[in-house]
């Protein structure tokens, strides 16, 4: 099989919402955030999820790639990375339209979803300010960019799991972490213990831990997930 990435597309949200369920169902913690919802209540809830990430990349400059198998133009891997960003007077009223409450699907643990995302907010803004400290864009001048120390976030990374361990995480890292190293940036991360390889190889390390007590949301066990940054010009490992 032959794959590509290219930049994703609106027109891409329903093949992004099936993959990104499959590809948490069996997550400790991520796949015990809708325990009883249906399929059909959770496809439509990451779809509008989806939407509302593509409807603010036109305000905030955010990056989709996705991976496809090139005979079949199958869509099998996710990257959105975030990056600097500074709105008009306009544009800030736009992006709050967009910034409507969350309204979770019947049979969503309501309280684990809410401490999870609380508590990555919380280390995200700990580790680096993604308001001020995002490195620019590719080809996208009218961000600004911090002169040193910036960074850039990698917030979503989903493959498909009949595709995974096929290398497609590196293809679609690798051009934007080139990116950041000519821009001087710093790259952050979240990852779940499965992850973690695929970014220390790429030179991320460990800055910071997320713990959740399952035990406090239905679960037998504490879980947890690590936070991590990599410095510009970190060398992949051979």
């Amino acid at each position: 099989m032959v794959f590509e990435v290219v930049a994703a597309e609106p027109s891409d949200i329903p093949a992004i919402a099936s993959m990104h369920i499959a590809a948490f169902k069996g997550d400790p913690i991520m796949g015990q955030l809708m325990p009883k919802a249906s399929y059909q209540d959770q496809y439509d809830y990451f779809a509008n999820f989806y939407r509302k990430h593509f409807a603010e990349k036109q305000l905030t400059g955010s990056v989709f790639h996705k991976v496809i198998e090139t005979e079949t133009g199958k869509l099998v891997g996710l990257a959105k990375w975030k990056y600097a960003y500074s709105l008009t007077p306009e544009q800030q009223a736009e992006k709050k339209k967009l910034d409507t409450k969350r309204t979770y699907p019947e049979g969503t643990n309501v309280a684990l979803y809410e401490h999870i995302f609380g508590e990555l907010d919380n280390l995200r803004k700990k580790n680096c300010d993604e308001y001020k400290d995002y490195c620019k864009p590719p080809s996208r001048h009218r961000f600004a960019m911090a002169p040193a120390n910036c960074y850039t976030v990698l917030h979503i990374l989903i493959i498909d799991p009949a595709y995974q361990r096929k290398g497609l995480g590196t293809m679609l890292i690798r051009e934007s972490l080139a990116a950041a190293d000519r821009d001087n940036a710093r790259a952050y991360v979240e990852a779940s213990p499965k992850g973690l390889g695929l970014y220390k190889k790429y030179g991320w390390k460990e800055c910071d831990e997320i713990v959740v007590d399952m035990r406090h949301h239905g679960g037998t066990r504490v879980c947890s997930g690590m936070c991590l940054m990599r410095e510009p010009g970190a060398s992949k490992r051979s």
